[in-house]
């Protein structure tokens, strides 16, 4: 999924417009997406990982991990509510942040990275920034047909003991 990241024009979300009004509280929310998933899903919630590989972030993430030249675990999942895929997260772990107990964060599988992260003591969220992805580029994790519709994504740095990663999550359409 690397390609459809290559080219995404981030902004920070107060400058966003357009942002429809049933994804705008989710976006926003500082809290854990997982748990306002299971909120809203009754607990029928679930993770499928698709992949984690060592890699070298595009150049987007790199400037904002600060990270140029540096390899990265990348993990990529969907998340699921009521059976259906409502999100697709890109996490992106710099070497340099997996020293010491942050190494947890190669095994979490199917885990959700918020559920860890969230309940980790001095985490901190830098800002939020938005951009849109047309729909069609997650087709093949889908098995939809998505042709004209829009996606919105969110992303931001978590500083888990003090030390950064990327975390994208794509709020897909309903099909």
């Amino acid at each position: 999924m690397l390609s459809v990241f290559t080219d995404v024009q981030w902004q920070p979300l107060d400058n966003a417009k357009g942002i429809p009004p049933h994804l705008h509280h989710m976006i926003s929310d500082q809290d854990s997406l997982t748990q306002r998933l299971k909120r809203q899903y009754n607990n029928a919630f679930s993770v499928r990982l698709l992949s984690q590989s060592w890699q070298v972030p595009t150049p987007s993430e790199q400037a904002f991990l600060c990270c140029q030249n540096e390899q990265a675990s990348v993990r990529e999942v969907l998340l699921f509510g009521s059976a259906r895929p409502v999100v697709f997260a890109r996490s992106v772990l710099p070497e340099s942040s997996l020293a010491g107990q942050n190494k947890a964060l190669l095994h979490l599988g199917e885990t959700p990275l918020g559920e860890y992260i969230f309940n980790q003591p001095g985490l901190c969220r830098g800002p939020i920034e938005v951009a849109t992805i047309a729909a069609r580029e997650f087709n093949i994790l889908l098995e939809c047909d998505f042709t004209a519709q829009t996606t919105w994504a969110r992303r931001s740095l978590f500083y888990l003991r003090e030390k950064p990663i990327s975390v994208c999550e794509v709020f897909l359409p309903s099909h």
